[in-house]
């Protein structure tokens, strides 16, 4: 199949730190390129792509904005339309190219990478003809219904993991530090287990996100143990993973999924999440973690994680969240969708003639 990669004007791909759709759209472009296809990955022109690459913008826009949100779908939906080949397959990540894709006649894939947002729910509901991809069926119940619609976990590149039969004696807490992820949480379930945290994460520029690092994370950071280590890119981020007793996992929101979580599980270190959103797809209790409901139940598990079996956790891990496993998924939901438009994808250019310019 010759296939459409559509990546975000807000981060290269793949991300050096931060960037999980950016990470996400890299590792399905190349996968599925490893599968035998033709694909093209638009992203920013400073990514690294083995295919064939192509760019609005020359590098990343950060921080991200609407404007260029749209302009960046836009121009590759636009490229697309006039692609002399055709393409049968579209993946997106934008709601702002929904509308657009709809007037030039081209069928999309669009992947789901949130949870439920009114206004975009309100998007969607107005595209039945769309088919989308959920990243877990939590976060599709609590979806508006959606015509066509499947669930595909993210997957990644289980090289980039390699596991660890030991751990060195601390808890990990990675990613954004935000009241959703629960932070503070994770630093009085450790406290309370007398068992050192290694935080590695970042604040974003919300307003939110300041105030509760400010009231509820920094005055925790005073207590024995709990150390605030900054941003990890690709090599700390695995380094640390390895190395942990367990990643704590005390979400206060329905995660969508929960990257952190498989990437953990695939270096053989569990998992102790909060049973919310995806955690109880995600994670396999007894062999990739436990699930817990409060910090005093976290504590408990903090005692008896280091019965579970570490080469057991990775292979499991392996096992469901392997980037070849989604890609395939995806090479089934892209044939369905193909076979449903009945045709191939952007002959219907054909139908509808694409407008000049980004903005037309």
């Amino acid at each position: 199949m010759r296939i459409a990669v559509i990546s975000t004007p807000f981060v290269r791909v793949p991300p050096f730190d931060y960037g999980g759709t950016e990470l996400f759209c890299g590792h399905l472009a190349e996968a599925l390129l490893d599968r035998g296809h033709d694909v093209t990955l638009f992203a920013t022109g400073d990514s690294e792509f083995s295919g064939e690459l192509k760019a609005c913008f020359p590098t990343a826009t950060w921080p991200p904005t609407e404007a260029a949100d749209r302009a960046h779908i836009r121009f590759c939906l636009h490229e697309i339309s006039r692609d002399r080949q055709g393409y049968d397959a579209v993946q997106i990540n934008s709601a702002h190219g929904l509308q657009t894709a709809r007037e030039l006649g081209i069928p999309v894939v669009y992947t789901l990478h949130h949870h439920r947002d009114p206004s975009l729910s309100a998007i969607y509901a107005a595209h039945p003809e769309v088919t989308y991809v959920a990243i877990s069926a939590r976060q599709l119940e609590l979806e508006t219904p959606l015509r066509h619609a499947s669930v595909i976990y993210h997957g990644v590149d289980p090289n980039d993991y390699p596991p660890s039969v030991k751990d060195a004696g601390y808890l990990v807490h990675l990613g954004r530090i935000a009241p959703e992820k629960g932070t503070h949480l994770a630093i009085d379930a450790a406290v309370a287990s007398q068992m050192p945290l290694v935080i590695a994460g970042r604040v974003h520029d919300r307003r939110v996100d300041r105030y509760y690092f400010e009231h509820e994370v920094a005055p925790r950071l005073t207590r024995p143990g709990a150390m605030l280590v900054g941003d990890a890119n690709m090599c700390r981020k695995v380094a640390l993973l390895r190395g942990a007793r367990a990643a704590l996992c005390p979400i206060q929101w329905e995660e969508p999924f929960g990257l952190v979580a498989i990437e953990a599980m695939l270096t053989g270190t569990p998992v102790i999440g909060f049973a919310r959103g995806a955690f109880p797809e995600v994670i396999d209790e007894g062999i990739t973690g436990i699930l817990v409901s409060n910090v005093r139940e976290m504590t408990a598990a903090i005692h008896s994680i280091g019965k579970l079996d570490r080469r057991a956790c990775a292979n499991r891990a392996r096992e469901r969240f392997s980037v070849d496993r989604m890609a395939a998924e995806y090479e089934s939901v892209f044939e369905s969708t193909h076979e449903r438009v009945s045709g191939p994808m952007l002959l219907a250019r054909e139908m509808v003639p694409a407008r000049s310019g980004l903005m037309g």
